[in-house]
Formats: structure tokens, sequence, C-alpha cells
């Protein structure tokens, strides 16, 4: 079985990784706010994670946009 190509740099890879681990310490703070009731700090972590789910996918829709 052929292995995916992915279009990423190596530099790119690693900021998308560390995106990704940021969403997921995001996600959990942003669950623990919702259990205690703090929605105002829920509804700030939530723009947070939109703004990360935004930088991730530029730098995806750039890489293979570019022709890699």
């Amino acid at each position: 079985m052929a292995q995916p190509v992915n279009p990423l740099t190596p530099e790119e890879r690693a900021q998308v990784l560390d995106i990704q681990d940021r969403l997921i310490e995001l996600f959990v703070y942003r669950g623990e706010a919702v259990e205690a009731g703090n929605q105002r700090r829920a509804e700030a972590l939530q723009g947070e994670i939109d703004e990360l789910l935004r930088q991730r996918d530029a730098i995806k829709i750039w890489a293979t946009a570019d022709g890699k």
C-alpha cells in the first residue's frame, strides 16, 4: 500500500502539530469552564480555538495551493 503524500514541509508540519497540541489544551480548558458555569471564559477560549483552527487550515491550504 502506497504512503499518502504529505504536501507540508517539516516546518509546516511542526506548526500544525504545535497548533493541534494547543487546541487540545484549549478544548480541555473550555470544557472545564463550561462545567464550572463560566460562560465568559468558555466563550473567550472558543475564540482562541476558532483562531487556531483558522491558522491550521490556512497552513494546509497554503501548502497545497503552493504546488508542493
